[in-house]
């Protein structure tokens, strides 16, 4: 455990994504193990555990004070948790997931020196442009205050005048907001591409992502249908986003030849270490589409233009434009009839 006058750096993560971001800017800003403490923060279901503690052991984060707070015990473990960080002198505090109230506890709760804002993918748009439209909105509403103030948690911190963003987005830096871009040194270093097995046919990826609202059936239906058909003799595989549910996309996509994969580990360190040959990639606006073309820039990526859903989504054309500026083509989706030759989802 770190010593209590020692300066402490704080990582907060609730996600795959979250936890890979916090551990490029360990590396980036210097924090040894000796002066860090990793929270992982209510991750919302047994996939994304799974995941996090994958990489917390291939990321290096082994052998460093580790803190879980589980949905089960949250409230019960915050309270000691508290009482240990009021202690100690925390240097930086790095925080994943900036519009949740649990990370905010954290950044108004706990008095720092520096407060970092890490990557949450495309929510780290959303949030960066909030800030200047109209600044940091709390999420915590007067009953959480009055429950954390029985647990010693007095939201009183103050955000900085000039936030402080670590992001592998080319987001410009601006009077409010001060930009650490990143390239995944971090992963690379790590997740070293295995060797392809060229005996295996290749895959063409669709990338799950749990967004549409009402309208998701029926637009990720022409969304597959679009692919499949540019692709009518490839193996099509529809990657899993942690929080989708294998039932509801069986039962939906039942008519096209795919299948259906929870790959276990974060897209990224799929592709790396698989060893499969991937033709495409493809999604409406996956943050993976990004971070893949990024690390992986010999593989095409495609981004779906559906415009159905863009109107839902704030900043749509910038995060097009961002996609472009990495390499990720665009496709657009056409209104098609009935997908006519199917067979069943295949299981992996």
């Amino acid at each position: 455990m770190i010593s209590a006058a020692s300066p402490t750096n704080v990582f907060v993560a609730s996600t795959p994504l979250q936890l890979i971001n916090c551990s490029e800017a360990r590396y980036l800003y210097g924090c040894s193990a000796e002066t860090t403490l990793l929270v992982i923060a209510r991750p919302d279901n047994r996939e994304t555990e799974e995941q996090m503690a994958f990489l917390a052991e291939a990321l290096g984060w082994q052998g460093i004070e580790t803190i879980y707070l589980k949905k089960s015990s949250f409230y019960l473990r915050l309270g000691a948790v508290a009482k240990s960080l009021s202690r100690r002198h925390i240097e930086r505090l790095f925080i994943g997931n900036k519009s949740s109230w649990i990370h905010e506890v954290f950044y108004r709760g706990f008095d720092s020196e520096q407060l970092i804002f890490v990557d949450d993918g495309l929510a780290t748009v959303t949030y960066y442009h909030a800030i200047h439209d109209e600044g940091i909105a709390s999420r915590i509403s007067p009953a959480k205050k009055r429950l954390l103030r029985t647990m010693g948690i007095r939201i009183h911190r103050v955000v900085p005048e000039v936030i402080a963003f670590f992001t592998f987005f080319p987001l410009p830096s601006s009077e409010l907001v001060q930009v650490q871009v990143h390239d995944f040194p971090v992963f690379r270093s790590t997740f070293k591409t295995s060797d392809r097995d060229n005996t295996q046919a290749p895959v063409v990826g669709f990338l799950g992502q749990p967004f549409g609202g009402e309208d998701r059936p029926q637009q990720l239906t022409l969304q597959i249908q679009h692919v499949v058909e540019r692709h009518p003799n490839s193996r099509v595989v529809y990657f899993m986003h942690r929080k989708e549910s294998r039932e509801e996309l069986e039962a939906l996509l039942a008519e096209f030849p795919l299948e259906i994969r929870q790959a276990g580990r974060p897209i990224e360190v799929e592709v790396a270490l698989s060893g499969e040959i991937y033709l495409a990639f493809y999604s409406f606006t996956s943050t993976a589409l990004f971070t893949l073309k990024k690390i992986f820039p010999e593989i095409q990526v495609f981004q779906i233009d559906d415009t159905s859903m863009g109107a839902r989504l704030p900043y749509y054309d910038e995060i097009r434009r961002m996609f472009r500026s990495v390499g990720v083509e665009t496709t657009f989706l056409r209104r098609s009839g009935l997908f006519k030759a199917g067979r069943p989802v295949q299981r992996p």
